[in-house]
């Protein structure tokens, strides 16, 4: 008897809806491959598995690092946000609405890419990164919403301003940008992209006191990709004796 590490309840290659349990009349017929069996078996988390099948699967399960694993799985669930946020924008730009909901299909997306990535193994490290990077995906979306909103509101400042103020005073009150520019060191900088950063990462919160409904669908979308990753056990038991009727060898 075999109970490898925490995973998924079946490996991503594993088809187990065509599974069929060991009938005294017809015998054991292997989920995987479909092939009768005539001599031992496993079962694979309660599946009828034949000798080859269960090998392959256990060499699949183990194949690479954790490491390798991590980052396989961080690398698919940022291009799946990318093409998330995307999506989100195309939306926008077909339709001039938007949808919120969107956020939902970019945490299936994520969430689904995670745990390709992950080989199905789950738990809660890639839950946590199945989340982080939904997140980043809706705080895509909603910061540059509000950075939109911030940029109209400052162009029609700029314009009415212009209209009231006198004929050459803008060229007298022109500040000495260049020189401002000079004194700002690399640690300002530093600071104001930390500042930047933060804020961004705040946007759907603030979004939300004016707006419950878009914060209770981006926490969601969270839950949709924190489910897909939930871990489990990939258990393998026997060999069984088919002509024992499943009687463990």
């Amino acid at each position: 008897m075999t109970d490898p590490a925490a995973g998924p309840d079946q490996h991503p290659s594993i088809q187990f809806e065509r599974a069929e349990r060991p009938s005294a009349a017809a015998g054991p017929t292997c989920a995987i491959c479909t092939q009768p069996i005539t001599r031992s078996y496993y079962e694979v988390n309660r599946h009828v598995t034949c000798p080859t099948c269960r090998s392959q699967i256990l060499a699949d399960w183990n194949r690479g690092s954790s490491g390798g694993r991590f980052a396989k799985a961080l690398g698919l669930g940022l291009l799946a946000a990318a093409v998330g946020a995307g999506l989100y924008f195309g939306i926008e730009a077909l339709t001039g609405y938007e949808f919120g909901l969107v956020a939902v299909v970019v945490g299936l997306m994520v969430g689904a890419a995670v745990r390709k990535g992950s080989q199905g193994r789950g738990g809660w490290r890639y839950q946590l990164l199945a989340m982080f990077l939904t997140y980043t995906a809706v705080v895509a979306t909603d910061s540059t919403m509000i950075a939109r909103e911030f940029g109209k509101q400052a162009r029609e400042r700029a314009e009415s301003v212009a209209v009231v103020a006198p004929a050459g005073a803008g060229a007298r009150a022109q500040p000495d940008t260049a020189g401002a520019a000079t004194r700002i060191g690399p640690g300002a900088v530093a600071l104001g992209l930390i500042v930047l950063i933060l804020l961004a990462y705040a946007a759907p919160i603030m979004i939300g006191f004016a707006a419950p409904l878009h914060l209770l669908i981006a926490g969601f979308a969270l839950y949709v990709a924190w489910k897909l990753n939930k871990g489990s056990a990939l258990r393998v038991t026997g060999p069984y004796q088919a002509a024992a009727g499943g009687t463990p060898v």
